[in-house]
């Protein structure tokens, strides 16, 4: 073991002893909790390792990842019918999207360990992979040492490399090239990060350029959620309960413009109200659907609306049937209903991105058919970013005033607002296949494992 890695070692362990109870506050803050015992190792997952060869341990960090994963698994189980399925997030929003969408497949849904040297070993050595996926950008040196030192298969996919993490990674290239070259095939989800990773010097033949796996995913779950909107529709909304967020959402809000803030982030909700305040004045029935990344913020942008006097629904009432709709406002403080939003919205902001934190999922309304806004801070989505803005299919909003600008053009032009939207959905369209490609070069890793050389195996 280099030098360098024994240190890394030695640091994660003084961390894990350390700086547990910054953890556990760290959890408590959000009105978190359940993944503490297990994230340090001290509660492993009650329920066996799944049968089948071969396990094949898959891990996204949180819901975003988890969403993406859902045509690759799709795929690798077309392909490999009898393998064996371990599911892991980092975050407990992750979390519970993996439940609600892998455990009824039978796959062993769990957190991963932290970084540390007794976490990772235990985990290992219980649950006992053949091949160990992850996915975009999740690269942890304890870990990926251990499980090459036991003969794992490693595969980085949909990989991304953003421009600051490729600008540390270029400086510290003597310490991080020797962990990323561990992975034996690396897909990258876009040219650019492909590029990025090129330049790390990495070999070629491990590198592949795939396309990226929320594509496929959204497209997936799009024409899912459309079916059952489709549905409702022909029904008339007769349903007492309707069984899907769309559904609800079609049921409580209709025939009315529909104003989208998605995936907001602290310091965004006041310049959002602004523009909604300014855009009320030439359309008094705009609806304003105010999701933010965290729905435990939910009672910190409550007290923000009423400072505004503005008065406001929280989604799981309604949702539930708890009231009715009366209100111009609803605030979103459910996981896994935001992107049914889409399906109803007449114009959509997406959000992290007029604050520094570097976007989120653009794309998202692009799948509906919507042209999205967005502030300048897209760094995390550039590749995004560049496939809608080719075809005009996205509007950059610096501040609030461009904001209210474009979102009072597209309400007033339905001509324009429906052929960017359908310039921004073909441009995804374009994309799809990730899903399959990836799955394939998971099977030809494995078709490379001979069977004297299998991990575990007798």
């Amino acid at each position: 073991m280099k030098k360098y890695f024994f240190f890394y070692r030695l640091a994660a362990g003084l961390a894990g002893l350390a700086g547990w109870p910054w953890f556990y506050w760290h959890l408590r803050s959000r009105r978190r909790g359940e993944s503490f015992l297990p994230r340090l190792g001290l509660k492993l997952p009650m329920s066996a390792p799944p049968p089948g060869w071969p396990r094949l341990w898959l891990h996204g960090v949180s819901v975003g990842e988890i969403l993406a994963a859902v045509p690759l698994v799709r795929e690798i189980k077309a392909l490999l019918p009898q393998a064996g399925l371990i599911i892991s997030t980092g975050t407990e929003t992750g979390q519970a999207v993996a439940r609600r969408h892998f455990a009824p497949a039978s796959a062993l849904v769990c957190y991963f360990p932290l970084d540390l040297p007794w976490a990772v070993r235990r985990y290992l050595e219980y649950l006992r992979p053949h091949l160990y996926i992850s996915l975009e950008s999740e690269i942890w040196p304890n870990f990926l040492l251990a499980a090459h030192h036991r003969g794992i298969r490693l595969a980085l996919l949909n990989a991304r490399l953003s421009a600051r993490s490729f600008a540390r990674f270029r400086r510290y290239r003597k310490y991080i090239f020797d962990i990323i070259n561990l992975f034996e095939i690396i897909a990258a989800g876009s040219a650019q990060d492909y590029d990025r990773l090129a330049a790390l010097g990495l070999p070629r033949h491990k590198l592949h350029l795939t396309g990226n796996l929320k594509v496929d995913g959204l497209l997936s779950r799009v024409a899912e959620l459309s079916q059952e909107g489709s549905e409702a529709r022909r029904q008339g909304f007769a349903q007492a309960s309707p069984r899907s967020s769309l559904q609800a959402a079609l049921k409580l809000l209709p025939g009315r413009p529909v104003f989208l803030a998605a995936s907001t982030h602290p310091g965004e909700e006041a310049m959002v109200l602004e523009a909604y305040k300014r855009l009320r004045g030439p359309y008094p029935t705009l609806l304003l659907i105010l999701a933010p990344r965290h729905p435990e913020r939910a009672q910190e942008i409550g007290a923000l609306l009423q400072r505004r006097g503005l008065p406001y629904h929280h989604w799981h009432r309604l949702k539930s049937g708890e009231e009715g709709r009366t209100e111009s406002v609803v605030l979103v403080d459910t996981i896994g209903d935001l992107l049914a939003f889409y399906g109803v919205a007449t114009v959509a902001f997406v959000g992290g991105s007029l604050v520094p934190h570097g976007g989120q999922n653009i794309l998202e309304a692009a799948a509906w058919g919507l042209a999205p806004l967005y502030g300048p801070h897209v760094h995390n989505f550039r590749w995004a970013q560049e496939i809608l803005e080719e075809v005009a299919g996205g509007f950059l909003v610096p501040e609030v005033e461009s904001l209210t600008t474009i979102a009072r053009r597209l309400l007033d032009q339905p001509e324009l607002r429906q052929a960017a939207g359908l310039r921004a959905r073909e441009a995804l369209l374009r994309h799809q296949g990730a899903a399959r490609r990836q799955a394939e070069m998971v099977t030809e890793l494995l078709a490379r494992v001979s069977s004297d050389r299998r991990p575990w195996d007798s």
